[in-house]
């Protein structure tokens, strides 16, 4: 029988052109042609004929229709039709202040002698047979403004003013910077133009933009005919417009798409406007007008400072003292004012050579001095490091990255750093009173995690990652170190999966995820760590309207817009070469062969819809869940058929290369992404080698193998000896965990980097085996992966309560829990061939063995001890 309602949902979903119809039709057609044939009857043949023909017209009538007017499905970008929660809350919770209350213009002017604004149903309504601009009392300077438009049918052009002025003797009183929001066939949407001054900006056109500007005519114009950027506006809906200004750089997304990014300094700041093109009897409809003024500072809420003693004090010479604070941290110090004349020097450091501060490290590993003068006053005086001006830029160039993360001016400066060297001061002065101001998060609690095995290394690996998801608080959002001082994605993501398994109180993961969502990053498996990012924090608190009010933003984020009719993500030339990253630094990709359709990238979109397609229905869009359901159908099939070489039984690193590395294997296999009869050739071929990626990938890679039965080869490679190990930094005295595994794989690399933790999360989640069953921890997976490990021990934060976990390991397996009141576990246990099942007390528990593993039948809470021999 054929499947109308599933040809109509892949039409929708995939967006496939006429022929695509016909062929979805062709089959029940020639079995009713066949039938009408072997009867002779050239009328039954006629009427089929007719029938398959009409069956194309009216399920591309519908669907374009559906498209037209109301989509119930739309997965490729924000669906602002389907809004069912508070968007001002949502908005005020992300820092924004509201431009516009809802009930009046309160705060708003027209400087024309025509036109009319009025509110409707919470909506600024521009009625006009002239053009005219409503334009705030306020002026604005650095900002990001967020604005939702719906255009009125047939001809109409609007747009959003920023740092715009008013003058009330012109004739054209009001000009200025406008976000284009263009109805016509044009699709200029999301446009920068100079109204009533310089014209088109970017895009430039020939008549209507100045000279400088036609230098990038080309280019400008081809990028707003990318389909990206071309089909971001929703002609006959609702659409918003979010406009960010630094400095002199001018930053315009139209639902979720970037289409402007442009740096130009004629204005600093001046009004928001929003415009009626002067089409007589058209409404022009606005809605959901906020703003939030930058920068903003999290650490001002959510940091303090702690004062540290030093661990200890060496007198290097009659001038020079050096003092150990026993690790590093973000921070400055407090000193007592130095008696006597002259000049002396407090210099910081991460790394020592010799007994000295290294003055000249290497890569990004920090130094700094600054310069005091002695007998300057009396008591006790804040010394701050010196300022890298990289990390406090917040405009730099137009292809670079975000803005730098604050920290609060009355801090006065901080960088990490371990040891104080102070010259010049004299050995009488009473250096045991120097303290460091060290910043870490107001909420961090030392007590809500521990871990402890039987293998020391592992245990100074959980310190030293423990520590580091402390130290790397500072900023109040997570940052990927001090080099840049800006939340990356996949940092970010890989350091909330530690936050979460060694504080008790995470707010900052929800925190970072909405920075990030207004500051995102250029790779390309970056985008889908934002969706990693919604759901493991869904899955933490199990929040659902925090899920529901970033839903729709997260559409922008699966690359779904790069994908073809087989499911699959392209990379066109320059994805190729800069914005696919499969591993960072590049050294680190194990000589993977960039081609169009990417073995690594697909991996991380496959599984981000997957994701969404959960979250889609866990907030009732169920329509939503069944069209990404039926997108990863379609996208794991051509995954498996297109990128997998039977022959080798391992996975390619894409179509056109027959090159296999390790990141095209143990990504898809960490993402459950490989089918059952393929995994055993796939994990033996990964047993065979080594740590050939950086820590960031070897997150994945640990997955991988603890995931599927590989205990020992994880703890072998966390554990090696060499320089391409967690044993590797511990060994090297390090504090904080590093960006690579060592400076000769990334010169200029962070001694200070989170993504470089991954263990705080892995022990926890693999080694105690401790993992969320469901949304809000009401129930957890308990899983150890013993490897031949005797004993582990250690403390699991969740919402709902600590989870504590005592395992050993000998002949039998024995497992104490302790799950929190309200929450209940299922159990995975450790299956040895000679064990017969479970017992509780002496006395059996029914389970089940699935290979490796006694599956405990019933949920278990309390307090308990089981033993599996």
């Amino acid at each position: 029988m054929l499947d109308l309602d599933g040809a109509w949902l892949e039409l929708a979903v995939l967006q496939v052109e006429r022929s695509r119809v016909r062929e979805r039709i062709r089959p029940a057609y020639e079995i009713l042609l066949t039938h009408a044939s072997a009867l002779s009857s050239f009328l039954v043949v006629g009427i089929v004929q007719r029938f398959y023909f009409l069956c194309c017209i009216l399920v591309v009538s519908s669907v374009a229709a559906v498209a037209q007017n109301a989509p119930s499905v739309s997965i490729k970008q924000p669906n602002l039709e389907s809004q069912d929660y508070d968007i001002g809350d949502w908005m005020r919770d992300r820092g924004f202040d509201p431009l516009f209350n809802g009930q009046d213009l309160t705060g708003w002017r027209n400087p024309y002698p025509h036109g009319e604004a009025k509110v409707v149903d919470g909506e600024i309504h521009l009625k006009g047979d002239k053009k005219f601009f409503l334009v705030t009392e306020k002026m604005f300077s650095n900002f990001r403004v967020s604005v939702e438009i719906h255009l009125p049918e047939g001809p109409a052009n609007s747009g959003v003013m920023f740092r715009c002025h008013v003058d009330e003797d012109a004739a054209k009183k009001v000009y200025g910077y406008q976000a284009e929001c263009d109805g016509s066939d044009r699709k200029w949407s999301g446009g920068l133009y100079d109204e009533s001054r310089r014209g088109w900006i970017w895009p430039s056109t020939k008549g209507r933009s100045e000279d400088r500007f036609l230098k990038h005519e080309a280019e400008s114009k081809a990028a707003f005919a990318e389909p990206t950027i071309a089909g971001a506006l929703n002609r006959n809906g609702w659409n918003r417009f979010e406009i960010t200004c630094i400095h002199d750089l001018i930053t315009i997304e139209l639902n979720g798409v970037q289409a402007v990014r442009f740096r130009d300094a004629t204005d600093a700041s001046g009004f928001i406007g929003i415009q009626h093109h002067g089409e007589q009897g058209q409404t022009y409809r606005f809605r959901n007008l906020f703003i939030k003024e930058l920068p903003q500072i999290p650490a001002e809420q959510h940091v303090s400072l702690t004062e540290q003693e030093p661990v200890s004090i060496k007198q290097i010479s009659d001038k020079v003292t050096l003092i150990d604070f026993g690790k590093v941290a973000f921070g400055n110090i407090v000193m007592h004012a130095p008696p006597g004349n002259g000049n002396a020097m407090v210099q910081f450091g991460e790394k020592l050579k010799g007994d000295r501060i290294d003055q000249m490290p290497p890569g990004t590993v920090r130094y700094g001095a600054t310069p005091i003068r002695l007998g300057q006053e009396f008591g006790n005086w804040i010394v701050p490091t010196p300022i890298d001006p990289r990390n406090i830029q917040q405009a730099g160039l137009t292809t670079s990255n975000p803005p730098a993360v604050l920290t609060p001016p009355q801090w006065q400066a901080v960088m990490p750093f371990r040891w104080v060297e102070i010259e010049g001061v004299g050995k009488d002065y009473p250096y045991e009173l120097i303290r460091r101001r060290a910043a870490f998060s107001k909420t961090w609690n030392d007590e809500a995690s521990s871990f402890e095995c039987s293998d020391e290394t592992l245990n100074r690996i959980w310190g030293l990652c423990k520590y580091s998801i402390k130290a790397t608080t500072f900023a109040g959002v997570y940052v990927d170190g001090d080099r840049e001082r800006i939340p990356y994605e996949a940092d970010a993501y890989l350091n909330q999966l530690s936050h979460y398994t060694t504080d008790d109180d995470v707010k900052m993961a929800a925190r970072t995820f909405d920075w990030l969502m207004e500051n995102g990053t250029w790779p390309s498996e970056w985008a889908p760590h934002m969706v990693f990012m919604a759901h493991a924090e869904w899955m933490y608190s199990g929040d659902n309207d925090w899920l529901k009010h970033r839903y729709e933003s997260l559409k922008a984020k699966t690359l779904f817009h790069r994908s073809g009719e087989d499911g699959l993500v392209r990379s066109n030339k320059l994805d190729q070469s800069r914005h696919d990253i499969v591993d960072w630094p590049q050294k680190e990709r194990d000589k993977f062969v960039f081609t169009e359709i990417n073995t690594v990238v697909n991996a991380f979109h496959i599984v981000a819809l997957e994701q969404m397609a959960v979250m889609a229905r866990a907030i009732g869009k169920t329509d939503d869940a069944d069209a990404f359901d039926a997108r990863v159908k379609l996208a794991k099939t051509a995954f498996q058929k297109t990128l997998f070489d039977e022959t080798a039984g391992i996975y390619r690193d894409g179509v056109g290369t027959d090159h296999s590395s390790i990141h095209a294997n143990f990504f898809p296999l960490a993402f459950g992404l490989v089918p059952d009869d393929k995994v055993d050739g796939v994990l033996a071929w990964l047993e065979k080698k080594g740590m050939a990626c950086s820590p960031y990938a070897a997150q994945y890679f640990m997955e991988a193998l603890f995931k599927n039965g590989l205990d020992k080869k994880a703890f072998e490679l966390i554990t090696a000896d060499g320089d391409r190990s967690w044993k590797h930094m511990v060994d090297s005295g390090t504090t904080i965990s590093w960006e690579a595994w060592d400076l000769k794989y990334k010169p200029n690399q962070d001694w200070n980097h989170a993504w470089g933790a991954a263990p705080a999360n892995l022990f926890p989640r693999f080694v105690l085996g401790v993992q969320a069953a469901a949304p809000g921890w009401n129930t957890a997976t308990i899983r150890p992966c013993p490897g031949e490990l005797t004993f582990a021990t250690g403390k699991v934060p969740t919402p709902e309560g600590p989870v504590e976990v005592q395992w050993n390991n000998s002949d039998t397996f024995t497992v104490t829990l302790k799950l929190p009141e309200g929450m209940s576990g299922k159990l995975e246990l450790p299956a040895a061939k000679a064990t017969s099942g479970v017992f509780a007390d002496g006395k059996p528990l029914a389970a089940t063995r699935v290979a490796d593993r006694w599956i405990v039948n019933e949920m278990v809470t309390g307090t308990l001890k089981l033993e599996v021999k």
